[in-house]
């Protein structure tokens, strides 16, 4: 099997952002440098193209001279201008690159804390599941407790122990009791499977 035979191209060419950054930075300024030269350069022949000039019209060389020299100066020139062009049209490609490097860091980083973001979401809806979970066992007991405390009520009733009015108040208070932890169980329960949605996903 040849190298990397069957691998993604994504795979082959893949490449860190901050890889692309610091590959392109290096060049990136020396380009930058030359390219600022051969914009001095130019700079200086355009002056030089112009003293040609005046000394052609105050009289202190003659045309041939001036036709000789302006050549000269020009073929230069127009070479400094095809490596310039050639220095911006890379510095042009590197900006892409940087540009694009950014972007993808940029959605990275906005990836990463996403993440984060649903990593704590996740964290603090388990603390608050397993709290829950420890209520709704408290009001699992608690209504053992009040169907318990209902039964032997019952018994006294019948063994005559209590009064009717005594059972009936005591019976009254047993329902509002047990109304409560319906209200408060289901309550309990919607909660509990909305953290568990979220501790799922």
């Amino acid at each position: 099997m040849s190298h990397r035979e069957g691998a993604s191209p994504d795979d082959l060419f893949s490449i860190d952002p901050k890889e692309v950054l610091s590959q392109y930075s290096v060049e990136w300024v020396s380009l930058k440098k030359s390219y600022d030269e051969l914009k001095h350069q130019l700079s200086e022949i355009q002056q030089e193209l112009n003293d040609l000039d005046k000394k052609l019209t105050s009289g202190s060389i003659t045309e041939k001279e001036h036709i000789f020299l302006y050549r000269e100066k020009w073929a230069t020139s127009t070479q400094m201008i095809q490596v310039k062009r050639e220095v911006e049209a890379r510095l042009y490609e590197i900006q892409k690159e940087i540009r694009s490097a950014n972007k993808q860091l940029k959605q990275l980083e906005i990836e990463r804390e996403r993440r984060s973001r649903i990593e704590q979401e996740k964290s603090n809806a388990m603390i608050e599941w397993m709290s829950l979970k420890q209520g709704f066992d408290l009001t699992e007991a608690r209504r053992a407790e009040i169907n318990l405390e209902s039964d032997r009520i019952e018994i006294a009733r019948r063994n005559n122990k209590i009064s009717e009015a005594e059972y009936r108040q005591k019976r009254i208070e047993q329902i509002r009791q047990l109304a409560e932890l319906r209200t408060v169980e289901s309550d309990v329960k919607r909660r509990l499977a909305e953290l568990l949605q979220i501790i799922r996903s």
